[in-house]
């Protein structure tokens, strides 16, 4: 029986040791060993790996000024005390996949590849946003102009792109604490964006200003369709949560300007009158 992290209850517990296999320094004059150890926690019975290692220079004092060797213990796979990124099917994969590597290399003490990750991480984002123009720091400008981060997050970027330069041209590490902060950053930035949004839409009720907003709304839906393609208003609309009063409202209002060629950009599908499906409509 062993104490070592557990990966999932996220804090030190007893531990059964299921085997284990022990290595020795070849070097008479240097002590070290690597006990290695499949392990299984027992408080929630999860199973992963403890690396022990005894190292002649990793040394303490006791009491009586003695020196006492501390071991130091690893578990796999996931270290104590790791980061855990944002996990969201919502983040793009462009993002994500820069996001989650610099997470990995901060995780494993390799501040410079995350310093450089994170920047590319920002990099992503204005790509996944369409801002592909100039260098970073005017695409990061660019972002806040569009409204997609507010001005305090634009100058929070730019300090970390600042950190991301010295790291990628000057090959200059960053401390720990600057590397967590900028994570917390895009931490917020991805949770607003993606996270919170998603679940925003699915909970509130989007409310349309006038009918001006609604047509707007379903425009820009129909600029990403092809002529043909059929379905109903909700096709054409952001995906998202609406009152049936404000659809019913302004659908109306639509199909009595398709009939007078107002808007001719959809055409009304023929429905049957016991059909319980809303109206469908073909992009012209």
């Amino acid at each position: 029986m062993i104490d070592c992290y557990c990966p999932v209850c996220k804090h030190r517990t007893h531990h059964q040791v299921l085997g284990e296999g022990k290595n020795l320094s070849p070097e008479d004059d240097y002590y070290y060993s690597a006990t290695y150890r499949v392990v299984k926690c027992c408080g929630c019975d999860h199973v992963s790996f403890d690396l022990e290692v005894f190292e002649e220079g990793n040394v303490e004092y006791d009491q009586d000024g003695n020196e006492v060797i501390i071991p130091v213990h690893t578990a796999y796979p996931v270290k104590e005390n790791s980061i855990e990124p944002l996990r969201s099917w919502e983040i793009p994969s462009l993002i994500s996949r820069a996001y989650s590597e610099s997470v990995e290399a901060l995780n494993n003490g390799s501040l410079l590849l995350a310093s450089i990750g994170f920047r590319a991480t920002i990099e992503a984002l204005c790509i996944e946003k369409g801002i592909t123009k100039g260098n970073l720091e005017k695409k990061i400008d660019e972002l806040s102009k569009k409204g997609i981060i507010t001005a305090l997050d634009c100058e929070r970027l730019h300090a970390a792109r600042f950190m991301g330069n010295e790291s990628a041209h000057q090959m200059e590490k960053p401390d720990r604490e600057h590397v967590l902060t900028v994570l917390e950053v895009i931490n917020n930035i991805l949770n607003n964006l993606y996270i919170i949004d998603k679940k925003f839409k699915e909970v509130i009720e989007y409310r349309f200003k006038n009918y001006d907003d609604f047509q707007s709304l379903l425009e820009k839906g129909i600029d990403e369709h092809k002529k043909g393609d059929e379905g109903t208003v909700y096709l054409f609309l952001p995906e998202r949560k609406y009152r049936k009063e404000d659809l019913d409202k302004f659908e109306d209002e639509l199909q009595q300007r398709i009939a007078n060629k107002k808007f001719t950009r959809l055409s009304v599908l023929p429905k049957k009158p016991e059909s319980k499906f809303r109206q469908g409509y073909r992009v012209e």
